[in-house]
């Protein structure tokens, strides 16, 4: 027995081997998990419950059209319980009758018009109320329809406007042209009226209207409608004289120069009657006897084509001078002479050099060319454009236009005779002319190969003003 109990090894703790240690879930982490899963249950059932609800083809609760609870139904189902072939049949079934004081009649029905009903509309809706938000949002809705008050829907009829519009229009139209066949009748010179007989049409607008609510009372009334239309209320004899002459005047228009255009403004030839005598003749007369009434024409003193072949049909004044001097001197006279060219004065209005032509300046494109002052030739911004002035006034001097504003030079000046030029010089010295015509006048000036001509264009009356012509022909 001992020696089999020395057999047996003796097992120590030290040779044990030691356990091996599981890695621990924070504690953090377990409460999160704890917090977060019936959250995630939740919102997972949630969405399955929103899925399930856009799927199901019944409108939602507390949904009603036209009075009628659709809440559990499907579309099909609710277009049933709403009698659509009720609805149809009395759009089939409305009818109108206008009826004229001719005794010609209107008539209208439901299929001329595309009459029809929104049923099928309004159940969309329906349906869709809860719908299109999100699941979740459509869950909330649905939960809460069970709560809130009843969403009503009502069926409404419609019809074409455009189509109505077309069939009243045409019956209208024609209506109208019938009574104005028996009308008054319009000539060039002359108006015939037969008595007895109104000029009273029908309103295509009113009857429209009157159409389209009659169509709609019979749809609620579920039988044909009748409507008497009769014309407005007219007297024969004033009304229809005013719309007459209303139809015929023309104002008298007379022909005026205009600034802005440069022309005549249009003219026209009066056209009228007197309705007070128009209406006197009619009452004296037996029924369905005519009446001719003739207009009066009354004529402008001036027309369009009178008064654009006067204006600028004259040469008033011409006058020409050669142009000496360096290419700046030169230059200062085409710059002002351009600046003139076309200037237009109205009966009245006063011509201004230095107003027209403005500070003669380097920044104004002026050069600095010779000129003369007290006596003595200097150099001067704008040396030469006194030429230009005293050629203008060569060429009113003698036609008895109005000077108000004109000096000669300190000393003779080549290009005109003694005493006919017109010095400037700004702002002091100005050189100035009133129009005192009665018709426009248009200053032209041109600067040709050294020629400086001008011509003023107006219109003489009664040998007034005068033309003139002065030259000045280069000494060689």
């Amino acid at each position: 027995m001992s020696a089999t109990t020395d057999q047996i090894p003796a097992i120590t703790t030290a040779s044990a081997p030691s356990p091996v240690k599981k890695g621990r879930v924070p504690t953090a982490i377990k409460i999160i998990l704890a917090l977060l899963t019936p959250i995630l249950c939740t919102a997972i059932a949630l969405y399955a419950y929103g899925v399930h609800i856009e799927n199901l083809e019944q409108i939602n609760p507390n949904i009603s059209i036209a009075g009628i609870d659709v809440s559990g139904l499907t579309r099909d189902e609710a277009m049933m319980s709403l009698g659509l072939p009720a609805y149809e049949e009395r759009s089939v079934n409305a009818n109108i009758r206008i009826i004229f004081p001719d005794g010609s009649v209107l008539s209208v029905t439901g299929p001329d018009v595309n009459l029809w009903h929104n049923a099928h509309e309004m159940v969309t809706q329906a349906y869709s109320v809860g719908r299109g938000h999100g699941v979740i949002q459509d869950v909330i809705t649905y939960m809460q329809r069970y709560n809130e008050e009843v969403v009503s829907f009502d069926i409404n009829y419609l019809l074409d406007p455009a189509a109505l519009e077309a069939k009243t229009s045409a019956f209208t139209d024609n209506y109208n042209r019938v009574l104005d066949a028996s009308g008054p009748v319009i000539l060039n010179d002359r108006v015939v009226f037969t008595k007895g007989v109104g000029h009273v049409n029908a309103d295509a607008d009113e009857i429209f209207e009157l159409a389209y609510a009659g169509l709609f009372q019979s749809i609620e009334d579920e039988a044909p409608i009748e409507i008497i239309y009769k014309l407005p209320e007219t007297n024969r004899f004033v009304e229809e004289l005013l719309e007459v002459r209303d139809r015929i005047f023309v104002e008298l228009i007379s022909s005026e120069y205009d600034i802005e255009t440069n022309s005549a403004t249009a003219s026209s030839t009066g056209v009228n009657f007197d309705p007070l005598e128009a209406a006197l003749l009619l009452r004296d007369t037996e029924s369905g006897k005519e009446v001719t009434v003739y207009f009066d024409f009354l004529f402008p003193e001036y027309t369009q084509e009178y008064l654009e072949s006067l204006l600028f049909r004259d040469l008033i004044g011409t006058s020409r001078t050669w142009v000496h001097g360096n290419a700046s001197r030169v230059g200062n006279i085409r710059l002002a002479s351009e600046t003139i060219n076309g200037t237009i004065l109205l009966p009245g209005e006063e011509f201004s050099f230095n107003g027209i032509v403005g500070r003669r300046s380097v920044e104004r494109g002026y050069r600095v060319a010779p000129a003369l002052s007290q006596g003595e030739t200097i150099q001067s911004v704008g040396g030469g454009v006194c030429q230009v002035s005293s050629t203008i006034f060569g060429a009113i001097r003698t036609t008895g236009i109005e000077v108000t504003d004109q000096r000669r030079h300190s000393k003779a000046v080549p290009y005109m005779n003694w005493g006919h030029d017109a010095t400037v010089y700004y702002p002091y010295l100005d050189f100035k002319f009133v129009n005192n015509t009665i018709y426009p006048l248009r200053v032209d000036i041109e600067l040709d190969d050294r020629y400086l001509e001008v011509e003023v264009w107006g219109t003489i009356v009664d040998d007034f003003p005068k033309t003139a012509e002065w030259f000045y022909v280069r000494r060689r």
